[in-house]
């Protein structure tokens, strides 16, 4: 049984780490290919407020707890601060 679990920690392990490796984030390729979309949701983590920075469009912004309940709904303005200091502390996740 150990070994099962412990076979299965590792494969799971070597998934999260070859789609950490697959993934290179921005990593210059904007001056290459300017239709590569960057976007930069900071401070993280927040206590108040939260900034987003985006060059694609963006309409909303909902951020949920980390059981899929929706917290709050915003809708987008750029270079508009978001409060969420009224929220228990934890993680959350911001979809837009």
């Amino acid at each position: 049984m150990k070994k099962t679990v412990l076979a299965l920690f590792f494969i799971a392990f070597g998934f999260a780490a070859q789609a950490q490796l697959a993934y290179s984030g921005d990593s210059g390729r904007n001056q290459r290919n300017p239709e590569v979309s960057t976007l930069q949701v900071f401070p993280n983590p927040t206590v108040d407020y939260f900034n987003i920075s985006s060059n694609q469009p963006i309409q909303y912004i909902t951020v949920f707890n980390m059981l899929g309940r929706q917290m709050k709904f915003f809708t987008y303005t750029e270079g508009e601060r978001y409060f969420v200091g009224d929220l228990p502390k934890g993680m959350y996740l911001v979809q837009m």
